[in-house]
């Protein structure tokens, strides 16, 4: 018979490990006329740093107004052990959203958050809803405090996906649409109690927080979506089809029209994004999130070293031209800014480029030419293979 002894499991997770940088800081948008505990009318918004953070807010497993919010902050977690996650809680717009609440997350967060989610299902998913979530981006952008979206719509109505309309014709670089949804577990079961789409948004979000910038969430060695050995091992779209029962042509038409959502693969028995397409032209330079991801945390970084040069003299030759140690100066920031991302595996080259002949003196603008390079993405990979007579 053993001693008697009290034994104490000490859970390591339940707070959260801050990260270094930034790239991982993330925010949630929920719509909601009933407030969780822990929020107010004029206390919207919350920061948490673990499943637990937001429970002691009362976002409850279980709850009829929060369940859902619960699962998505859930998964949230799952994929992204270390995230900052901001959620705002928001009132039900009156008629069509213009995702205004958005940008009142990010001025909240004074511009940290990288990457937000958007679960909206009060009205059926329309194009006009992206449009107006890439208006709130451009308008954050031009405010130096970009981010991607992720949204969540509501297609449970969507009986016929062929029918979905096609996000290559919008111009919203910033907004990625996510249409997958657990078939199997709680998700599933979820959308069998609220009747509206549930989506996978709330994973797919802790797995572009977990991603370096220049990473696909398509990623399927790294960014596997199976939680707890059931969650999303069912892949169903998110009016309740089951992928794997879907035609291969529908399949990779959905694809063709720039819809993320959760894929199986043939011998394996994890679940997998599709990719990490935002809405627009395929030809776009910004088509994925990890190009949109990659270019904004440029922009940060370059931001940092230039912006105190605001106001600083730019000594010229003779000639009118720039002095080779004012052009030196600027460059050595420029590689302050993008050395680091190109160590980091998140740029392959980048160059800066200072054009000596510009009229600085007349203008007093100078202009600085940057040229990245990207990481490029395993999307397809081909391989070749026969029988031959010999080697």
């Amino acid at each position: 018979m053993a001693l008697n002894k009290v034994t104490f499991n000490i859970n390591t997770a339940g707070l959260g490990t801050p990260l270094a940088s930034k790239d991982h800081i993330s925010g949630l948008v929920f719509y909601n006329n009933t407030l969780p505990t822990g929020f107010g009318v004029s206390d919207r918004v919350k920061t948490v740093f673990s499943l637990a953070g937001a429970e002691a807010l009362g976002i409850i497993e279980g709850s009829a107004d929060h369940g859902v919010d619960w699962y998505h902050i859930r998964e949230f977690f799952e994929k992204q052990p270390s995230g900052e996650l901001w959620i705002g809680y928001f009132a039900m717009p009156a008629g069509a959203p213009d995702f205004l609440e958005v940008k009142t997350l990010q001025d909240t967060a004074l511009g940290t958050i990288r990457q937000v989610g958007v679960f909206f299902v009060n009205a059926a998913f329309a194009d006009a809803q992206v449009t107006a979530l890439q208006a709130v981006a451009t308008t954050l952008k031009g405010e130096s405090k970009p981010l991607s979206i992720l949204y969540g719509g509501d297609i449970s109505a969507v009986t016929d996906l062929s029918l979905l309309t096609d996000l290559r014709l919008l111009t919203a670089p910033s907004v990625s649409v996510c249409i997958g949804q657990d078939g199997g577990g709680k998700g599933a079961a979820l959308y069998i109690s609220t009747a509206t789409s549930v989506t996978d948004l709330g994973a797919k979000l802790g797995a572009v927080s977990a991603a370096n910038v220049n990473e696909s969430i398509s990623y399927y060695e790294k960014f596997p979506m199976v939680t707890d050995g059931t969650e999303f091992d069912v892949a169903h779209f998110a009016n309740g089809d089951a992928v794997a029962l879907a035609a291969t042509a529908l399949v990779e038409a959905i694809d063709d029209k720039g819809y993320i959502f959760l894929v199986k693969e043939v011998g394996f028995s994890n679940t997998f994004n599709s990719d990490s397409y935002s809405a627009v032209a395929v030809t776009n330079d910004l088509a994925t999130i990890e190009n949109n991801r990659t270019i904004d945390k440029a922009t940060r970084n370059l931001r940092t070293f230039i912006v105190p040069k605001l106001g600083s003299p730019l000594t010229v030759n003779t000639d009118g031209t720039l002095r080779e140690d004012t052009i030196k100066t600027f460059k050595a920031l420029g590689d302050k800014a993008l050395s680091s991302m190109e160590a980091d595996g998140e740029l392959s080259a980048y160059e800066v480029i200072i054009n000596a002949a510009q009229n600085v003196v007349s203008t007093s603008k100078l202009e600085i030419t940057v040229k990245l390079v990207p990481v490029g993405v395993a999307r397809e990979i081909i391989i070749n293979l026969g029988f031959v007579p010999n080697l």
